[in-house]
């Protein structure tokens, strides 16, 4: 297990319980227009509470929810259980199980993920998730500033390095 999922795992109560205040359509509302009207298929990587995941669900779209943390993987299945929502135990860099899926998605969402990948694994990570974005699809991908808890692992991002390292795999950013 790595450090930042104990950590989640640790909290879990307390993370689901303020993650699920936040109304999602608000929270991304940025993504109003670059959305597609049609259901499609999302990935949610880094599901947590899984607060996300039914949203996309209920907009008509097939979620992959990805969540490395057991606690957390299991509070978002009792707190949102959604047959159009699938959970997967998966972590980046790798995403070994999402990738042994065979799917291509029109969303991929990293909402508050990023952080979390150590800068010597993003640029393998990076590949992998743009390996999974549909011709046409949508990678959206959100940062978490300031502070963190010093146990939860988390490390400084550059919106300098997302968008080059978006741009180096063919992404146009917005």
């Amino acid at each position: 297990m790595n450090h930042s999922t104990g950590w989640y795992d640790a909290h879990a109560a307390d993370l689901v319980r303020r993650y699920e205040l936040v109304d999602p359509a608000a929270l991304h509302s940025w993504l109003d227009g670059l959305l597609k009207a049609a259901p499609g298929t999302v990935l949610d990587i880094g599901a947590g509470s899984g607060r996300d995941a039914a949203w996309l669900s209920a907009q008509g779209h097939d979620v992959i929810a990805v969540e490395p943390s057991p606690a957390m993987r299991s509070e978002g299945q009792r707190l949102h259980p959604d047959p159009r929502v699938r959970w997967i135990d998966d972590r980046l860099p790798d995403l070994n199980e999402t990738g042994q899926l065979g799917i291509a998605f029109d969303l991929v969402l990293l909402s508050a993920v990023w952080q979390h990948i150590a800068p010597s694994d993003r640029e393998r990570a990076f590949r992998k998730i743009a390996g999974l974005v549909k011709s046409g699809g949508l990678l959206a991908l959100s940062l978490r500033n300031g502070p963190s808890p010093p146990e939860s692992r988390m490390y400084p991002v550059s919106l300098d390095e997302v968008e080059r390292l978006a741009r180096n795999h063919g992404f146009a950013v917005e």
